[in-house]
C-alpha cells in the first residue's frame, strides 16, 4: 500500500492536578507494564495520582481542520 502524506498539528496534553486544581501533573517514576499503572505527582503541590496506561505531558497529533 502507498504512503499517504497529511499535514498536523501537534496538541501538548496536560492534566491539572485534581487536588489544587493549578498545578500540572508530571510523570514520576516508570510506568508497571504488568498494570499499566504509570505514577505521577502535581509539579506545584507534589500530589501524587496514578493513571493507567497514559502519562502526563504528552503530546498528540490532529489532521489540520480538524478537531480533537
Amino acid at each position: 500500500m502507498p504512503e499517504v502524506k497529511r499535514p498536523v498539528k501537534t496538541i501538548e496534553v496536560n492534566y491539572v492536578c485534581d487536588a489544587c486544581g493549578h498545578g500540572m501533573m508530571e510523570q514520576k517514576g516508570e510506568c508497571n507494564p504488568a498494570t499499566g499503572e504509570n505514577p505521577h505527582a502535581c509539579i506545584i503541590c507534589g500530589h501524587e495520582q496514578v493513571f493507567k496506561w497514559v502519562s502526563y505531558p504528552r503530546i498528540v497529533y490532529v489532521g489540520e481542520g480538524e478537531s480533537l
